[in-house]
Protein backbone atom coordinates (compact mmCIF):
# COMPACT_ATOMS: atom_id res chain seq x y z
CA UNK A 1 0.00 0.00 0.00
CA UNK A 2 1.02 3.41 -0.97
CA UNK A 3 1.93 5.98 2.18
CA UNK A 4 -0.62 8.72 1.01
CA UNK A 5 -3.20 5.42 1.02
CA UNK A 6 -2.33 3.99 3.72
CA UNK A 7 -2.02 7.66 5.78
CA UNK A 8 -5.73 8.32 4.11
CA UNK A 9 -6.87 5.21 6.08
CA UNK A 10 -5.23 6.27 9.01
CA UNK A 11 -7.79 9.45 8.49
CA UNK A 12 -10.65 7.52 8.49
CA UNK A 13 -10.28 5.53 11.44
CA UNK A 14 -7.96 7.70 13.76
CA UNK A 15 -10.78 8.55 16.93
CA UNK A 16 -12.23 11.59 17.85
CA UNK A 17 -11.88 13.77 21.13
CA UNK A 18 -14.65 12.48 22.15
CA UNK A 19 -14.13 8.82 21.97
CA UNK A 20 -10.18 9.52 23.54
CA UNK A 21 -12.76 11.08 26.57
CA UNK A 22 -14.96 7.93 26.49
CA UNK A 23 -12.40 5.59 26.10
CA UNK A 24 -10.71 6.75 29.17
CA UNK A 25 -13.62 6.98 31.56
CA UNK A 26 -14.60 3.74 30.49
CA UNK A 27 -11.03 2.03 31.60
CA UNK A 28 -11.64 4.43 35.00
CA UNK A 29 -15.22 2.66 35.75
CA UNK A 30 -14.37 -0.71 35.06
CA UNK A 31 -11.50 -0.25 37.86
CA UNK A 32 -13.90 1.44 40.20
CA UNK A 33 -16.13 -1.15 39.58
CA UNK A 34 -13.75 -3.83 39.84
CA UNK A 35 -12.36 -2.69 42.63
CA UNK A 36 -15.26 -2.15 44.65
CA UNK A 37 -15.86 -6.09 43.47
CA UNK A 38 -12.66 -7.32 44.77
CA UNK A 39 -13.09 -5.31 48.10
CA UNK A 40 -9.39 -4.26 47.81
CA UNK A 41 -7.80 -7.65 47.10
CA UNK A 42 -5.24 -7.65 44.34
CA UNK A 43 -5.48 -3.65 44.00
CA UNK A 44 -1.89 -4.09 42.51
CA UNK A 45 -2.55 -6.42 39.50
CA UNK A 46 -5.74 -4.72 38.65
CA UNK A 47 -3.92 -1.47 38.84
CA UNK A 48 -1.00 -2.44 37.03
CA UNK A 49 -3.94 -4.06 34.43
CA UNK A 50 -5.50 -0.51 34.66
CA UNK A 51 -2.52 1.12 33.36
CA UNK A 52 -1.59 -1.13 30.92
CA UNK A 53 -4.62 -0.46 29.39
CA UNK A 54 -4.23 3.39 29.42
CA UNK A 55 -1.17 3.28 28.10
CA UNK A 56 -1.82 1.13 25.40
CA UNK A 57 -4.75 3.33 24.42
CA UNK A 58 -1.98 5.96 24.82
CA UNK A 59 0.65 4.34 21.96
CA UNK A 60 -2.30 3.53 19.46
CA UNK A 61 -3.91 7.28 20.16
CA UNK A 62 -0.45 8.51 19.59
CA UNK A 63 -0.26 6.40 16.21
CA UNK A 64 -3.33 7.50 14.88
CA UNK A 65 -4.43 11.34 15.58
CA UNK A 66 -1.24 12.55 13.36
CA UNK A 67 -1.84 15.55 11.71
CA UNK A 68 -3.70 15.10 8.29
CA UNK A 69 -1.24 14.36 4.79
CA UNK A 70 -3.37 17.13 3.54
CA UNK A 71 -2.93 19.89 6.13
CA UNK A 72 0.77 18.82 5.66
CA UNK A 73 1.23 19.10 2.11
CA UNK A 74 -0.62 22.56 2.53
CA UNK A 75 2.25 24.19 4.68
CA UNK A 76 4.61 22.29 2.56
CA UNK A 77 5.93 20.49 5.57
CA UNK A 78 8.87 18.47 5.48
CA UNK A 79 9.15 15.08 7.63
CA UNK A 80 9.30 15.88 11.46
CA UNK A 81 7.98 19.10 11.60
CA UNK A 82 4.05 17.84 11.99
CA UNK A 83 5.24 18.31 15.70
CA UNK A 84 5.32 22.17 15.64
CA UNK A 85 1.78 21.89 14.42
CA UNK A 86 0.30 19.53 17.41
CA UNK A 87 -0.01 21.75 19.97
CA UNK A 88 -2.51 23.56 18.24
CA UNK A 89 -3.76 21.08 16.18
CA UNK A 90 -7.67 19.16 16.96
CA UNK A 91 -9.14 15.80 15.57
CA UNK A 92 -12.68 16.70 15.36
CA UNK A 93 -13.87 13.79 13.05
CA UNK A 94 -17.54 14.80 12.68
CA UNK A 95 -19.49 14.26 9.73
CA UNK A 96 -22.61 15.83 9.33
CA UNK A 97 -25.78 15.27 6.43
CA UNK A 98 -28.71 17.97 5.56
CA UNK A 99 -31.24 17.57 2.18
CA UNK A 100 -28.59 14.81 0.96
CA UNK A 101 -25.62 16.50 1.29
CA UNK A 102 -22.62 15.06 3.66
CA UNK A 103 -19.74 17.32 5.40
CA UNK A 104 -17.24 15.97 7.26
CA UNK A 105 -15.33 18.20 9.27
CA UNK A 106 -11.85 16.27 9.96
CA UNK A 107 -9.24 18.65 11.52
CA UNK A 108 -8.79 22.27 13.03
CA UNK A 109 -5.01 23.36 13.74
CA UNK A 110 -5.10 27.08 15.25
CA UNK A 111 -2.49 29.96 16.71
CA UNK A 112 -3.64 32.91 18.16
CA UNK A 113 -4.80 34.81 15.21
CA UNK A 114 -5.93 32.47 13.15
CA UNK A 115 -7.51 28.74 12.75
CA UNK A 116 -7.55 26.53 9.49
CA UNK A 117 -10.38 24.08 9.48
CA UNK A 118 -10.23 21.05 7.28
CA UNK A 119 -13.38 19.53 5.72
CA UNK A 120 -14.66 17.10 2.82
CA UNK A 121 -17.76 17.81 1.08
CA UNK A 122 -19.67 14.99 -0.35
CA UNK A 123 -22.72 16.08 -2.75
CA UNK A 124 -25.69 14.31 -3.69
CA UNK A 125 -24.91 12.05 -6.47
CA UNK A 126 -24.99 13.27 -10.00
CA UNK A 127 -23.74 16.66 -8.76
CA UNK A 128 -20.41 17.59 -10.78
CA UNK A 129 -17.79 19.89 -8.50
CA UNK A 130 -15.22 20.29 -10.51
CA UNK A 131 -15.15 24.42 -10.44
CA UNK A 132 -11.48 26.32 -9.32
CA UNK A 133 -13.37 28.11 -6.64
CA UNK A 134 -15.89 27.11 -3.33
CA UNK A 135 -17.53 29.30 -1.30
CA UNK A 136 -19.25 27.49 1.82
CA UNK A 137 -22.18 30.37 3.37
CA UNK A 138 -21.05 30.54 6.74
CA UNK A 139 -21.81 31.56 10.07
CA UNK A 140 -18.77 31.70 12.73
CA UNK A 141 -19.08 32.22 16.19
CA UNK A 142 -16.01 31.88 18.92
CA UNK A 143 -15.55 32.02 23.00
CA UNK A 144 -12.78 32.65 24.94
CA UNK A 145 -11.91 30.43 28.17
CA UNK A 146 -12.48 33.75 30.33
CA UNK A 147 -16.12 34.10 27.78
CA UNK A 148 -15.25 36.57 25.71
CA UNK A 149 -16.66 36.59 22.43
CA UNK A 150 -14.77 37.26 19.07
CA UNK A 151 -16.31 40.13 18.15
CA UNK A 152 -14.42 40.58 14.61
CA UNK A 153 -13.49 38.39 11.97
CA UNK A 154 -12.23 37.07 8.56
CA UNK A 155 -12.64 33.86 6.51
CA UNK A 156 -10.42 32.77 3.30
CA UNK A 157 -11.44 29.25 1.42
CA UNK A 158 -8.41 26.97 -0.06
CA UNK A 159 -10.18 24.18 -2.95
CA UNK A 160 -7.54 21.44 -1.61
CA UNK A 161 -6.03 19.27 -5.25
CA UNK A 162 -9.08 17.24 -6.53
CA UNK A 163 -8.03 13.25 -7.12
CA UNK A 164 -11.02 13.56 -9.68
CA UNK A 165 -12.55 16.86 -10.55
CA UNK A 166 -15.88 14.84 -12.16
CA UNK A 167 -17.21 13.49 -9.33
CA UNK A 168 -19.47 14.92 -6.56
CA UNK A 169 -16.46 14.99 -3.84
CA UNK A 170 -14.18 18.03 -2.92
CA UNK A 171 -12.42 18.75 0.05
CA UNK A 172 -11.67 22.40 1.14
CA UNK A 173 -9.28 24.55 3.96
CA UNK A 174 -11.60 27.31 5.44
CA UNK A 175 -9.32 29.70 7.46
CA UNK A 176 -10.48 31.97 10.07
CA UNK A 177 -8.80 35.26 11.30
CA UNK A 178 -9.64 36.68 14.21
CA UNK A 179 -8.29 40.55 14.26
CA UNK A 180 -9.06 42.46 17.60
CA UNK A 181 -6.46 41.89 20.59
CA UNK A 182 -9.19 41.48 23.25
CA UNK A 183 -9.49 37.98 21.75
CA UNK A 184 -7.17 34.68 20.44
CA UNK A 185 -8.02 30.96 19.89
CA UNK A 186 -6.22 29.78 22.45
CA UNK A 187 -8.48 27.33 24.67
CA UNK A 188 -11.51 28.59 22.71
CA UNK A 189 -15.00 27.31 21.40
CA UNK A 190 -15.43 27.80 18.12
CA UNK A 191 -18.97 26.98 16.40
CA UNK A 192 -19.34 26.66 13.26
CA UNK A 193 -22.77 27.22 10.88
CA UNK A 194 -22.77 25.92 7.19
CA UNK A 195 -25.73 26.82 5.40
CA UNK A 196 -25.31 25.32 1.34
CA UNK A 197 -22.38 25.61 -1.21
CA UNK A 198 -22.01 28.03 -3.78
CA UNK A 199 -20.29 28.55 -6.59
CA UNK A 200 -19.11 33.02 -5.64
CA UNK A 201 -19.81 35.07 -2.89
CA UNK A 202 -22.33 37.32 -4.65
CA UNK A 203 -24.96 35.57 -6.85
CA UNK A 204 -25.34 33.31 -3.76
CA UNK A 205 -26.11 30.56 -7.03
CA UNK A 206 -26.11 27.16 -4.35
CA UNK A 207 -24.46 24.16 -5.69
CA UNK A 208 -25.11 21.69 -3.19
CA UNK A 209 -28.39 22.74 -0.01
CA UNK A 210 -27.47 21.91 3.81
CA UNK A 211 -27.43 23.14 7.55
CA UNK A 212 -24.32 21.64 8.97
CA UNK A 213 -23.54 22.93 12.29
CA UNK A 214 -20.31 21.82 15.17
CA UNK A 215 -18.39 23.38 18.05
CA UNK A 216 -14.96 22.73 18.33
CA UNK A 217 -13.00 23.37 21.52
CA UNK A 218 -9.50 24.10 20.87
CA UNK A 219 -6.19 23.57 22.22
CA UNK A 220 -4.69 25.79 25.17
CA UNK A 221 -1.44 25.64 24.10
CA UNK A 222 -0.25 28.19 22.03
CA UNK A 223 2.04 26.78 19.05
CA UNK A 224 4.14 30.40 18.63
CA UNK A 225 5.99 32.80 20.81
CA UNK A 226 4.20 36.34 21.87
CA UNK A 227 6.00 38.83 22.37
CA UNK A 228 4.57 41.98 24.50
CA UNK A 229 6.80 45.42 22.80
CA UNK A 230 6.66 49.11 23.46
CA UNK A 231 9.21 49.83 20.84
CA UNK A 232 9.02 52.54 18.63
CA UNK A 233 8.68 52.25 14.50
CA UNK A 234 8.79 54.29 11.89
CA UNK A 235 5.96 53.27 9.37
CA UNK A 236 5.42 55.40 6.03
CA UNK A 237 7.50 58.06 7.31
CA UNK A 238 5.45 58.21 10.74
CA UNK A 239 6.29 57.52 14.26
CA UNK A 240 4.14 54.71 15.80
CA UNK A 241 4.69 52.24 18.46
CA UNK A 242 4.80 48.47 17.74
CA UNK A 243 2.77 46.67 20.48
CA UNK A 244 3.76 43.00 20.16
CA UNK A 245 5.06 40.40 17.90
CA UNK A 246 3.93 36.98 16.96
CA UNK A 247 5.41 34.16 15.40
CA UNK A 248 4.08 30.52 15.21
CA UNK A 249 4.18 27.79 12.25
CA UNK A 250 0.86 29.26 10.66
CA UNK A 251 2.02 33.55 11.08
CA UNK A 252 3.85 36.24 11.45
CA UNK A 253 1.87 38.80 13.24
CA UNK A 254 2.50 42.35 14.82
CA UNK A 255 0.00 44.74 16.19
CA UNK A 256 0.83 48.64 16.05
CA UNK A 257 -0.39 51.70 18.52
CA UNK A 258 0.01 55.47 17.82
CA UNK A 259 3.24 57.09 18.56
CA UNK A 260 4.06 60.53 18.17
CA UNK A 261 2.22 60.41 15.00
CA UNK A 262 -1.38 58.13 15.17
CA UNK A 263 -2.12 55.63 12.52
CA UNK A 264 -4.11 58.35 10.50
CA UNK A 265 -1.36 59.72 9.32
CA UNK A 266 -0.52 56.96 7.49
CA UNK A 267 -0.68 56.27 4.18
CA UNK A 268 -2.09 53.23 4.20
CA UNK A 269 -2.56 52.25 0.32
CA UNK A 270 1.06 52.96 -0.32
CA UNK A 271 2.14 50.82 2.91
CA UNK A 272 0.29 47.76 3.62
CA UNK A 273 -0.39 47.12 -0.09
CA UNK A 274 3.32 46.63 -1.12
CA UNK A 275 5.19 43.99 -3.50
CA UNK A 276 8.08 44.83 -1.64
CA UNK A 277 6.74 42.34 1.87
CA UNK A 278 9.20 39.92 1.22
CA UNK A 279 11.97 41.91 0.87
CA UNK A 280 10.78 44.38 3.69
CA UNK A 281 8.96 41.37 6.41
CA UNK A 282 10.86 38.46 7.21
CA UNK A 283 12.26 36.52 10.28
CA UNK A 284 15.83 35.52 10.90
CA UNK A 285 16.79 31.95 12.83
CA UNK A 286 19.20 31.09 15.16
CA UNK A 287 20.97 29.72 12.18
CA UNK A 288 21.02 33.10 9.77
CA UNK A 289 18.24 31.87 7.76
CA UNK A 290 16.16 34.33 6.70
CA UNK A 291 12.25 33.70 6.12
CA UNK A 292 10.36 36.42 4.23
CA UNK A 293 6.13 36.65 4.16
CA UNK A 294 4.40 35.41 1.46
CA UNK A 295 0.29 36.23 1.44
CA UNK A 296 -0.85 38.42 3.81
CA UNK A 297 -4.04 36.78 6.07
CA UNK A 298 -4.94 40.16 7.01
CA UNK A 299 -4.27 44.04 7.37
CA UNK A 300 -6.72 45.73 9.16
CA UNK A 301 -6.35 49.49 11.04
CA UNK A 302 -8.66 50.81 13.52
CA UNK A 303 -8.85 54.88 13.89
CA UNK A 304 -9.86 56.01 17.29
CA UNK A 305 -13.82 56.64 17.70
CA UNK A 306 -15.67 57.10 20.71
CA UNK A 307 -15.53 53.27 22.24
CA UNK A 308 -12.02 53.06 20.66
CA UNK A 309 -9.37 55.21 22.47
CA UNK A 310 -6.37 54.91 20.45
CA UNK A 311 -5.45 54.15 16.94
CA UNK A 312 -4.43 50.34 16.46
CA UNK A 313 -3.69 47.71 13.68
CA UNK A 314 -2.97 44.36 13.69
CA UNK A 315 -1.36 42.73 10.42
CA UNK A 316 -0.68 38.93 9.90
CA UNK A 317 1.25 37.23 6.86
CA UNK A 318 2.05 33.56 6.60
CA UNK A 319 5.82 32.65 6.24
CA UNK A 320 7.02 31.69 2.67
CA UNK A 321 8.56 28.47 5.07
CA UNK A 322 7.63 26.47 8.41
CA UNK A 323 9.69 28.32 10.95
CA UNK A 324 10.35 26.76 14.25
CA UNK A 325 9.43 29.59 16.64
CA UNK A 326 11.64 28.85 18.82
CA UNK A 327 14.52 29.27 16.40
CA UNK A 328 13.15 32.46 15.34
CA UNK A 329 15.95 35.71 17.03
CA UNK A 330 14.38 38.45 15.30
CA UNK A 331 12.04 40.08 13.17
CA UNK A 332 12.52 42.72 10.58
CA UNK A 333 9.25 45.09 9.91
CA UNK A 334 10.00 47.84 7.37
CA UNK A 335 13.87 46.83 7.36
CA UNK A 336 13.90 47.85 10.96
CA UNK A 337 14.60 45.10 13.04
CA UNK A 338 13.22 43.76 16.66
CA UNK A 339 15.09 41.09 18.05
CA UNK A 340 12.68 38.15 19.79
CA UNK A 341 13.11 37.67 23.33
CA UNK A 342 10.93 36.31 25.91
Amino acid sequence: MEYEQLNHVLDQVRPSRQQEDAILKRLLQEERTKQKMKRGRNLPKLAAAALAAVLAVTSVLAVVTGLDRRLLNYFGAEPGQEELFSPGAVVVDKTLTDQGTTLHIGQVVADRYSALVLLDLTAPAGTVLDGDYYVLGDSIRATAPDGTKMSGWGTGWTLLEDEDPGDNHISLLMRVNTMYEDFNFLGAKLSLDFEGLYDNNLEKNALAQGRWKCTVTLPNEDPGRYVAMEEPIEVGGNQVTLKSLYVSPLSLTWELREGEDDLESIDTSATFDREDWPETVFVTTKGGAVVPVEEPHFLLTQYKTDLLEEDRGCYSFRLAEITDPAEVTAVTIFGQTFPLEG
